[in-house]
């Protein structure tokens, strides 16, 4: 009888055994990673992006993951993380690109695409159609000159109109004024045409333009992304303002504008009576004529 228990409890103690000796081993660590993200994904060269990736443990025992961050192909940064089995971690990197262009930013076998677009700095641009000579002539019309203008890069912010002439022996105004392409009305301001000094010319001097300048004026900033227009109003006034017209250039942007119950619009056909100083130019067309009106504004160019 004593026999028959030690072979029971034998028989107990290997059944229990067996199995633990035969349970497998845990999974080593296996990493996924997730997804990768771009915050944000285009920016200004030299500013800097978050790359962040969600790394899985997939596996069965605690590890280490080394997240390296590559750009182009070529290693960037590396950190380590601990996830623990069935676990999902997070990892970020700051990055910054001084030049643009776009860039190809990977982490395990997750890529995306960061785009880094240059940085902008601010220039002054002189719009205009004359060609800065000859300043032979001065108009005075009766009614007023309008030129349009296209800017060469959008947005365009308007800071200044130049205008080259002189003025009558009396004192008057004159208004400028600011279309956008739909002819309405930006920016409005009268000055006296003491902005001008008075102009020295007379009929049969070889220089009408003697005694002009250019006179600057000043403008609140005004922003356009297409085509727009100014406008000097001179009225009904010998004495008031003369500008400057410049026939060497072909004209295609100048006008003269008249005003009909409050509303103004540009003259179809060109003759003496819209002119008050006519003493060489009775046979002028319009294609001869560039007034001499500039625009002086800010664009945004990429830094050199």
């Amino acid at each position: 009888m004593k026999k028959g228990f030690c072979v029971s409890v034998l028989l107990l103690v290997t059944v229990l055994i067996l199995p633990t000796a035969c349970k497998a081993p845990p999974e080593p660590a296996q990493f996924e990673v997730l997804s990768l993200d771009i915050i944000p994904p285009t920016v200004i060269a030299g500013d800097t992006v978050t790359v962040t990736a969600r790394v899985k443990n997939t596996g069965g025992s605690d590890g280490i993951y080394t997240a390296t961050l590559t750009v182009d192909g070529a290693q960037v940064e590396t950190k380590d993380i601990t996830v623990t089995p069935g676990a999902t971690e997070t990892v970020n990197f700051s990055l910054a690109r001084d030049k643009a262009g776009t860039y190809q930013v990977a982490i395990g076998e997750l890529r995306s695409s960061l785009t880094v677009k240059p940085k902008l700095v601010a220039k002054e641009v002189e719009l205009k159609y004359d060609n800065d000579k000859p300043y032979e002539y001065l108009v005075s019309v009766d009614g007023g000159w309008l030129v349009d203008f296209l800017p060469p890069v959008t947005p365009f912010t308007i800071q200044k109109i130049r205008l080259f002439g002189s003025r009558g022996s009396q004192e008057r105004t004159f208004e400028l004024e600011i279309w956008d392409k739909d002819h309405k009305v930006l920016f409005k301001e009268a000055y006296p045409s003491s902005k001008f000094p008075i102009g020295k010319s007379a009929p049969g001097n070889e220089n009408l333009a003697a005694g002009a300048t250019w006179v600057e004026l000043e403008v609140p900033n005004i922003e356009v992304a297409d085509r727009f227009y100014v406008h000097i109003w001179n009225g009904s006034s010998f004495w008031g303002t003369h500008l400057g017209a410049d026939s060497s250039v072909k004209n295609e942007h100048s006008a003269i504008t008249i005003r009909t119950t409050g509303i103004t619009k540009e003259v179809e056909s060109w003759g003496q009576s819209n002119f008050c100083l006519c003493w060489t130019f009775l046979n002028w067309s319009k294609p001869k004529v560039n007034w001499m009106i500039r625009v002086v504004g800010i664009v945004m160019v990429p830094e050199e």
